[in-house]
């Protein structure tokens, strides 16, 4: 049973390499696809990770409406915020920005150390987060296999990751240039993500449907619940999402440095919102069809996505979430880890390597070096990511780290702002800013 399930997530994942593969090829109807607009608005929905797909279940059972400001955010950024990053991004393309500590940077005289203070808040955002996803992926493999030890799994998927990565990250020392393989791979990820969470929203109400008299949101309608919109946390919240969406340097990288003509903004700017809003709407069905369901089990309410899935009876759908699940993990490693080698690789070590090795890499090939340095650094980051996910796995307080992480990158939003918008803003403002 449990190798099925391996056998499945290897199979999708090679299916994903295929695709990335294909994505990169020669052929026109793959230059037309990975060039369409609609694939780069999907690729926004990196944001979406392994923590929405199962922790804004568990979040809405504790809390109602408190899961909803981590979606609400983004979405109200790009309807009404749209001027704001088409502006970043026309910026940025001008400049031949690679990655959102060199945005900074570049803003604030071209300083070294600004970069490096950018890369520091990164890496201690992203690495727990990353070791999040491996546990999710973990968790998933634990509850379908009915197995206690998931590291087998979850070791695979960090070599797979790392390889995908370095392949599809590394071909070229130019990281603006367009990725089309990786931008089709990740716009797939995030189809079969949002496809997983209406089939077991649709399935749940079907199964809650019969055994309840009571509307299906309830529980969400109550005065109390209501009283959640009104609620500081919610809005503090859905500020901090809607900075987080221009900060995490996933997604800045997605949105800016992988933006192949500010037309496509104009499509992000109707479709990344409702791929949010939708769902939005399928986590207070899973909810109650889960409290429902499920109350007088065991079960956590962060796994009642997989378990309500698990007790549908159809294996196809099992499959399906569980793909799901791992879709959300993995497209978020490979494009952080990627993100955050170019900014270690250009902001920390190539500075120092080249400065020091000066005479003796202006005689060798110096992209070859770039791309060896880069390739490691990748391996490096998912080495610390799994070691971090090895010690601190039985953690709870994981359960936060995306909230963490949210409130480490949005430290970056006045000094992007400043950048864009006041030209007297210096350098030492943003070293106090950011220390």
């Amino acid at each position: 049973m449990a190798m099925g399930w391996v056998a499945l997530a290897f199979v999708y994942l090679g299916g994903l390499f295929w695709l990335a593969r294909w994505g990169d090829s020669d052929s026109p109807l793959a230059k037309k696809l990975t060039s369409h607009p609609a694939i780069y608005s999907l690729a926004l929905a990196i944001y979406c990770t392994a923590w929405t797909f199962f922790g804004s279940v568990g979040e809405a059972s504790r809390n109602n409406w408190q899961y909803l400001p981590i979606l609400l955010g983004p979405m109200l950024v790009y309807v009404f915020g749209f001027r704001f990053i088409q502006k970043l991004t026309l910026v940025s393309k001008k400049q031949h920005i690679t990655t959102i500590s060199d945005f900074i940077s570049s803003r604030y005289g071209k300083r070294q150390t600004v970069a490096l203070l950018v890369t520091i808040i990164a890496l201690l955002a992203t690495i727990p987060y990353v070791a999040l996803q491996l546990k999710a992926i973990g968790s998933a493999f634990q509850l379908v296999s009915d197995q206690q030890d998931s590291e087998l799994i979850v070791f695979l998927a960090t070599i797979f990751i790392a390889i995908f990565s370095i392949y599809f990250g590394t071909q070229k020392t130019d990281v603006t240039e367009y990725r089309r393989g990786l931008m089709l791979a990740i716009a797939f990820e995030s189809s079969v993500k949002l496809l997983a969470l209406l089939v077991i929203a649709l399935v749940a109400f079907f199964m809650w449907y019969p055994l309840s008299t009571a509307p299906l949101l309830q529980s969400f309608s109550t005065p109390e619940a209501l009283s959640t919109f009104q609620s500081f946390p919610f809005i503090a919240q859905t500020i901090m999402a809607g900075a987080a969406v221009i900060c995490l340097p996933r997604q800045f990288h997605v949105a800016v440095v992988d933006n192949l003509s500010l037309e496509h903004l104009k499509t992000a700017r109707w479709l990344f919102p409702l791929y949010l809003g939708l769902i939005a709407i399928t986590i207070p069905v899973i909810t109650v069809a889960g409290q429902t369901l499920l109350a007088h089990t065991t079960s956590e309410t962060d796994t009642y996505v997989l378990e309500l899935a698990l007790i549908s009876g159809s294996g196809l759908v099992q499959m399906l979430v569980f793909v799901g699940g791992l879709s959300a993990a993995t497209a978020m490693i490979i494009v952080a880890t990627l993100t955050l080698s170019t900014m270690l690789t250009n902001d920390v070590i190539l500075p120092r390597m080249l400065d020091k090795h000066s005479t003796a890499y202006h005689q060798r090939n110096v992209s070859k070096v770039i791309l060896v340095t880069r390739r490691c650094v990748i391996a490096g980051l998912l080495l610390l990511a799994y070691l971090y996910h090895q010690q601190m796995g039985n953690s709870r307080s994981l359960a936060s780290i995306g909230l963490i992480a949210f409130s480490l990158v949005i430290q970056l939003l006045p000094a992007i702002v400043g950048g864009l918008y006041w030209k007297k803003g210096h350098a030492h403002g943003v070293y106090a800013g950011l220390i």
